[in-house]
C-alpha cells in the first residue's frame, strides 16, 4: 500500500470544525492556520479520513513529529486514535487509526472531552 495518495482540495466544512475542535484543546494557536491549509495527500488506504495538509496544492511532505496525541469515538462507540503530526509552524497531516485494530475508521469520529 502507497503511504499517500494526490488528493489537492481545500478543506471540507466538517473537517474545518473537526480541526477547530482539536486545535481549540491541544494547539490553540494553529487555530488561526485552518483557513490557509490545503489537503495535498490522503491516506494510501483510499478509505479513511486520514489527510495530509500542505499550504499550498503543490506543498511537499515535510519532515514530522506528533504534536498532538488525542482519542475519539466512532458511530458504534469503537475507539480511534487521532494523531497530528506537525512543524513548529504548522500541522502536516491529521491521522486517524482504529485503537484495537478491530473496525476500519471510513470516517471523522466524535472527539472525547
Amino acid at each position: 500500500m502507497k503511504y499517500s495518495i494526490p488528493d489537492k482540495r481545500e478543506l471540507t466544512k466538517s473537517e474545518i470544525e473537526f480541526l477547530t475542535c482539536l486545535f481549540s484543546k491541544e494547539k490553540p494557536e494553529w487555530t488561526n492556520l485552518i483557513g490557509n491549509l490545503k489537503v495535498v495527500a490522503r491516506c494510501g488506504c483510499g478509505k479513511c479520513p486520514t489527510i495530509i495538509f500542505g499550504k499550498t496544492m503543490d506543498s511537499k511532505n515535510q519532515k514530522e513529529n506528533l504534536i498532538i496525541d488525542y482519542i475519539g469515538k466512532g458511530k458504534n462507540d469503537e475507539l480511534i486514535g487521532i494523531s497530528v503530526f506537525g512543524t513548529e509552524q504548522m500541522p502536516t497531516e491529521l491521522e486517524f487509526y482504529s485503537i484495537d485494530g478491530k473496525s476500519d475508521v471510513i470516517e471523522l469520529p466524535r472527539i472525547l472531552k
